[in-house]
Formats: structure tokens, C-alpha cells, sequence
């Protein structure tokens, strides 16, 4: 009886280790600077976060880039899955466990440099005939919330910056502080663009987990980004990645 009891205890000491250690398929999406390649190597603010994060939980688990679409739907629909880094919000809350947040920008309307078009309120963003948006990315599900009509679909934001560049589209919302560097990664000259007044809204980069992974494991990764936030690791991450600024 006593062997029985040792065994049992031991048993569930040993439940933390083993849930920490779960087989999660990680996936990452180019958001430069949050994510991006240099010469097959995959850098950047969300993969330098995350193998801080898990080297101080043990967790072994690669990095894959991975499509956005794909990603989302299958850390949405499929079990032991993660996304590195999503914007959360309302329409999102549910659908995943959250670790966060990364990163923080102002979020604005930005149109062709030279453009006529004038947006301080959001009702002015309403009258222009198309903005540019990335099938169920942050920008599209954020303004369908509000109501929008008349928004452009592509299947990335780099087709929206296309046709931004290209006159196609109007208006384009996107970070003030990720445009540049995601707008240049498109192939598109930044200085062709310019910012309009008004701020839509101030978003947040999250690491997204399926609903399925144990509450246990999204603290200890919770801690852990805190610990780093709070001993540096965190700032010396970003100003390696924002050197444009």
C-alpha cells in the first residue's frame, strides 16, 4: 500500500513536467520586423521572444514560418497548435489562449503620398471608394466590426501595399511603426506612402495557443515573458530589431 501511494504522488509531481513538455506544432508569420528571414535564418521580435521563452521552460519545440490563412485556421480549428504573434481582439478573445503581449503600435490609415484625401475621423475613411486589407487579418475582421463596405480583399497585406502603391486602393491601415518595415519587405518604396490624423485604434502582437493547451503551460509562458520584460531581455530584443527607428 505504501509503494502504491509513494507511486501515486510521484505520479502527479511528475504532471506539471510532462504538460509543459507537450508536442505543439509552433507556427510564425513574416511580419517583419516581428518576424522575418535573413539568409534562411528566422529572426526577429516574435522567434527571439519565443526561444527566450523556451529555454527557460524547456520547451524544445521548432519554429515553423507558416501561410497566414493556413496558420490561423488550423490554431483555431486543430488541437496542440501555436501562432506567433497575432493582434487580440474582441472578435478573437475566444477562439484562443493568449501569452503577451509582444509589442504594441498606433494604428492609422495611411494613402498614396501626395493623395487629396483627408481622414480625421473614421466616418472619413468610411466615404473612400476602397481600403486595402488581408482576408481575415487584423485589419479586416477589426473594420468589418465597425461596419466598414467598402474594403478591398487580397490574400496579403503585401497586395494591399501593391495596390496602395499602384493607386488601386485608397487607403491602407497599418501600424506606424511595422509599416515600414513590412511595406519594404513587400517591394514597395515606404516614402511613397504617408500617414493620415487619425488613429484607428492602438493593437497588440500576442502569442496565440489552441484552446486546447492547459492553462498550466500558457502561465508558465506567461511568467516567463514577464521575467524577461523585467530583466531586459525583452528591450534588448526589440531595439535589435526596430535599428530603423
Amino acid at each position: 500500500m505504501y509503494s502504491k501511494i509513494v507511486l501515486f504522488v510521484f505520479s502527479v509531481l511528475l504532471l506539471p513536467v510532462i504538460t509543459m513538455a507537450a508536442e505543439i506544432n509552433m507556427q510564425v508569420i513574416i511580419y517583419p520586423p516581428l518576424a522575418y528571414e535573413v539568409d534562411g535564418e528566422l529572426q526577429g521580435v516574435a522567434p527571439e521572444v519565443v526561444r527566450e521563452i523556451q529555454a527557460m521552460v524547456g520547451d524544445t519545440n521548432p519554429i515553423q514560418v507558416a501561410p497566414w490563412l493556413r496558420a490561423y485556421e488550423q490554431t483555431k480549428n486543430k488541437p496542440k497548435q501555436a501562432l506567433f504573434a497575432i493582434v487580440r481582439i474582441p472578435e478573437r478573445e475566444e477562439l484562443f489562449k493568449w501569452v503577451g503581449p509582444i509589442f504594441g503600435e498606433g494604428d492609422y490609415f495611411f494613402k498614396h503620398k501626395g493623395s487629396p484625401i483627408i481622414v480625421n475621423t473614421l466616418d472619413d475613411a468610411r466615404k473612400v471608394k476602397r481600403i486595402g486589407v488581408r482576408k481575415d487579418g487584423y485589419t479586416h475582421q477589426a473594420l468589418l466590426a465597425k461596419g466598414f463596405t467598402n474594403l478591398d480583399v487580397g490574400p496579403t497585406y503585401d497586395s494591399s501595399y501593391k495596390k496602395l502603391a499602384d493607386k488601386r486602393v485608397d487607403l491602407v491601415l497599418m501600424g506606424e511603426r511595422t509599416y515600414y518595415y513590412m511595406v519594404k519587405e513587400a517591394g514597395v518604396d515606404p516614402a511613397g506612402f504617408e500617414r493620415t490624423n487619425y488613429q484607428f485604434n492602438h493593437s497588440a502582437a500576442w502569442l496565440a495557443f489552441s484552446r486546447d493547451v492547459p492553462d498550466e503551460l500558457i502561465t508558465q509562458w506567461q511568467t516567463a515573458l514577464d521575467t524577461l520584460k523585467a530583466n531586459g531581455k525583452y528591450e534588448e530584443i526589440m531595439a535589435r530589431n526596430f535599428n530603423a527607428d
